[in-house]
């Protein structure tokens, strides 16, 4: 689909930071364009009515029968007018009125061109979900320890991973989640690596130097992480969640980085 935005999009370059809590002026008119582009090359499929009335009433907007400015016009005020995080709603809500027409591959494309080009912490995967970006390095981290875990001995801890992915991608972001369940996910593969399955991860990392089988450094790195934690984000605990943005963050890729590291222990 080259011609959203078919030109802009090789140029490459821009910021690494990405919006998390945001849908520029500019984005939600480019996104309305791309709902009634498409239609418009397609009206018996989707005609351009649906798009203003499925918008308007989904966002809690009374629609007119036919607008005297036009649908085009009508959607875009409208869409200009909501909460941020009402447009990415109504992203969510069209996906599958073009996906049951065959458009949805179109859709998506569209979509995730003008996301980017907005610098969008957001991007539409093949069901028609949002989820939240991670840098280039870090989601090849991700899916790197989604392969390792995919042995059948690490079942439990795929789970738990597959849930934090769950808590990191939502809307809002669920951080005590996220660092919980992928901090579990790290635990069950210790406890698998070692044979040690009735043990907490800090039992499991005391042992770790009699096997001389990791740098001492690094088990440090494991023990800090347990702290982190059990003084954070431990079961029971009724203290606020206080880490920030950032420090969930470091905490989840952390603790994928120990999954790593553990699975691919000899």
């Amino acid at each position: 689909m080259s011609w959203i935005r078919g030109f802009s999009s090789q140029a490459g370059g821009g910021s690494d930071i990405r919006n998390v809590e945001d849908a520029p002026r500019p984005m939600r008119q480019e996104l309305v364009d791309l709902f009634f582009s498409i239609a418009e090359h397609s009206p018996d499929e989707i005609p351009v009515e649906h798009i203003y009335r499925a918008t308007s009433q989904s966002l809690g907007i009374d629609s007119s029968g036919v607008p005297y400015s036009g649908f085009r016009y009508a959607t875009g005020r409208d869409v200009g007018k909501v909460e941020w995080h009402r447009v990415y709603d109504l992203i969510m809500r069209l996906w599958p009125d073009f996906d049951r027409h065959g458009l949805g591959h179109t859709y998506r494309e569209g979509v995730n061109r003008i996301l980017a080009a907005h610098m969008s912490a957001w991007e539409l995967d093949e069901e028609g979900r949002l989820y939240r970006i991670l840098p280039v390095d870090a989601v090849h981290q991700v899916a790197a320890a989604f392969h390792e875990l995919q042995a059948e001995q690490f079942a439990p801890a795929l789970e738990l991973f597959n849930a934090a992915r769950d808590a990191y991608d939502d809307r809002p972001r669920r951080d005590r989640d996220a660092c919980s369940n992928m901090f579990d996910a790290m635990e069950s593969v210790a406890k698998e690596k070692y044979q040690m399955p009735n043990s907490t991860f800090g039992q499991v990392v005391n042992k770790i130097p009699s096997t001389g089988s990791m740098n001492p450094q690094i088990v440090g790195v494991l023990s800090a992480l347990n702290d982190l934690r059990n003084k954070n984000f431990g079961h029971g605990m009724t203290a606020p969640f206080q880490l920030s943005s950032s420090e969930v963050d470091f905490t989840y890729l952390a603790c994928i980085s120990g999954i790593l590291l553990l699975t691919r222990m000899p």
